[in-house]
């Protein structure tokens, strides 16, 4: 081996020890918030307040539909059944015939 495996640093001589890389920075620290020590913005109010709940609750919530109907549920979806049955079927079908053409 002609050349040392690592170029050598300049300013050293060439037998001694390379030092160790510099150590990496500390982090900033973190700062911790308590809860009720620092003054947050209003947040907007989904919920009604307990006030609102109560004028709700004597009050109809849909008004001018008095003679509305709801829709009557949706039928099963059995789209599945039918595709699974099919392939269970045309299996069977070709494994008949298969077995009768190699017979």
């Amino acid at each position: 081996m002609s050349q040392p495996p690592y170029p050598p640093v300049p300013g050293a001589p060439a037998g001694a020890p390379v030092p160790p890389p510099a150590a990496p920075a500390p982090a900033a620290p973190t700062q911790v918030v308590f809860p009720g020590q620092v003054q947050l913005a209003p947040q907007p109010q989904y919920a009604p307040t307990p006030q609102q709940a109560q004028q709700v609750q004597g009050g109809a919530f849909a008004t001018g539909f008095p003679n509305y109907v709801s829709p009557p549920p949706s039928p099963p979806n059995r789209t599945s059944l039918y595709v699974g049955l099919l392939v269970v079927v045309l299996t069977v079908i070709f494994a008949v015939v298969g077995f009768l053409i190699v017979s």
